[in-house]
């Protein structure tokens, strides 16, 4: 888990880090531009990473401390990466955010085993946590990936240190002392309802008393993890996957009612009428990598970063 409870410092400049870029080995057949889709198809709007130039610009907490990150790659099996990092945990963030130890797993399905074949080096993307995947997925209810971004953003420059880097002003997700103490009428500034700025304090009070699973528990146990996330405010079927599957990268985790999901089966499988219900029967054919494809079926939708 990356993520964990501390003092934040007030700004952090990339001036302050002189590193020399890094070399990071990944498994063979790794993209960064197909991994790092979800990072492109906001457009340059969330607040704590970004796609510039052909590569992945970073923001976030790691042992409480500010750390960023910038990485690219030119060959196959590895990939460059510069920037401050409190701990030096190259290989652990890259594990948890970028995937990169996963392999999708063959379709048999002929549509997901073509975009599988098209996409041989997507891997999970993440956040890295239980606890941001809810701060992401609960800001993103019912909205678009852009419109989620936007609200992040708000969130994040209300209570979070700023970075300046490359140009643009970047902020990391809050942690959770920084969201359990505040009021909700501050959340609300946000542009989120006072439903979900509610919940997003419970939530970040559930992380800061340690009764949010760590990552590697909630992969373990997803179904028990999704019952458990059930039971926090404002939290429902689709929001307790999304938070399994962009939170921690779980294979099988289904965000049904994901109506952008819907428009990509829609446009993969050349089926105009197919409806929420008829993806959801549809998906059970694919457990259990539902998560894969939905992956896949997104990207064949919004493209891979470029």
């Amino acid at each position: 888990m990356l993520l964990s409870a501390g003092l934040a410092s007030p700004t952090m400049s990339s001036g302050n880090a002189t590193e020399e870029p890094r070399l990071l080995p990944v498994t063979p057949g790794f993209s960064l531009p197909q991994t790092c889709g979800p990072v492109a198809w906001a457009g340059g709007r969330w607040p704590n990473m970004d796609w510039r130039d052909g590569q992945l610009l970073w923001i976030g907490w790691e042992a409480g401390r500010l750390a960023w990150r910038t990485v690219w790659q030119e060959t196959d099996g590895q990939v460059w990466v510069t920037g401050a990092r409190p701990d030096g945990g190259d290989e652990r963030w890259a594990e948890v955010v970028l995937g990169c130890r996963q392999v999708c797993p063959a379709f048999s399905e002929p549509v997901l085993a073509r975009l599988s074949n098209r996409f041989t080096g997507l891997r999970p993307f993440a956040y890295g946590s239980i606890y941001e995947g809810l701060i992401a997925a609960i800001v993103g209810q019912s909205i678009s990936v852009a419109a989620a971004a936007v609200a992040q953003t708000r969130l994040c420059a209300l209570v979070s240190p700023s970075v300046e880097r490359s140009g643009r002003t970047f902020w990391p997700l809050p942690l959770p002392d920084q969201l359990a103490s505040a009021d909700a009428s501050l959340i609300r500034r946000a542009g989120v309802t006072w439903r979900r700025a509610e919940a997003l304090v419970a939530v970040s009070r559930a992380a800061l008393e340690g009764n949010l699973p760590a990552r590697e528990a909630a992969l373990r146990q997803p179904e028990e993890t999704a019952a458990m996330l059930r039971r926090l405010p404002a939290v429902g079927p689709w929001t307790a996957n999304s938070v399994l599957l962009w939170g921690v990268g779980a294979p099988d985790a289904y965000p049904t009612g994901d109506v952008a999901l819907l428009r990509a089966a829609r446009a993969a499988f050349d089926d105009p009428d197919l409806d929420l219900k008829g993806l959801d029967h549809r998906a059970e054919e694919w457990r259990p990598a539902r998560a894969w494809a939905a992956r896949l079926l997104w990207t064949d939708l919004l493209g891979i970063a470029r």
